[in-house]
């Protein structure tokens, strides 16, 4: 269902709302409801239920001025995440794939919050660690690191640096240097328990 037909539905129920809603009408509403809101309609015993979900269909499409987008995301039972730069504060009804994404990018560990997330998340968000780091490159950085390099000076000293002919970005440069930080203390726990 398009934005135009749902809110040509939704106005020809609108002409019955006095009136009251026959089977039919009940049915178009629940219809229109799930397809513009993207959530579940929940029937109760009294009417109302019904002049309640076309009245926040209608507000919806109007303030909108278009059909609710399908979030591939979803936050666990009671949570909500606030952007503080725009002061926004989401929640299941009004989540949409970017804010979920841009609050990810800012503190991807916070994925725990979220019951539902496609799995390719980390990709989607841009941090995602490639899993085949060149072995000589983690050895050398870890290297230097154990003989007391600071992170600083390495970021420095590889900015910009070739590997084959792909520059080393910012990012995989950071991959490299948590590797290489991990070797380094593994070798240094290795050499601790060979003096014992």
């Amino acid at each position: 269902m398009m934005y135009q037909e749902a809110l040509q539905l939704a106005d020809e129920l609108k002409a019955r709302f006095d009136t009251g809603f026959s089977a039919s009408d009940k049915e178009s509403i629940m219809k229109v409801y799930v397809e513009v809101l993207r959530k579940d309609f929940k029937r109760t015993n009294c009417n109302d239920c019904y002049r309640d979900a076309l009245i926040e269909v209608c507000n919806y499409l109007k303030r909108e001025k278009k059909m609710k987008e399908k979030c591939a995301y979803s936050l666990l039972a009671g949570v909500i995440i606030q952007d503080f730069e725009s002061g926004k504060i989401y929640t299941n009804a009004n989540l949409t794939d970017e804010a979920a994404e841009n609050y990810l990018k800012k503190f991807p560990k916070q994925i725990q919050m979220f019951g539902q997330k496609p799995d390719n998340w980390e990709e989607r968000i841009g941090k995602i660690v490639p899993e085949d780091l060149n072995e000589e490159l983690v050895s050398e950085i870890a290297e230097k690191l154990k003989e007391g390099v600071t992170k600083k000076q390495i970021r420095e000293d590889y900015k910009g640096y070739l590997l084959g002919e792909k520059k080393l970005t910012n990012k995989l440069l950071e991959s490299y240097l948590k590797a290489a930080s991990e070797k380094a203390d593994k070798v240094e726990d290795d050499d601790e328990k060979s003096e014992e």
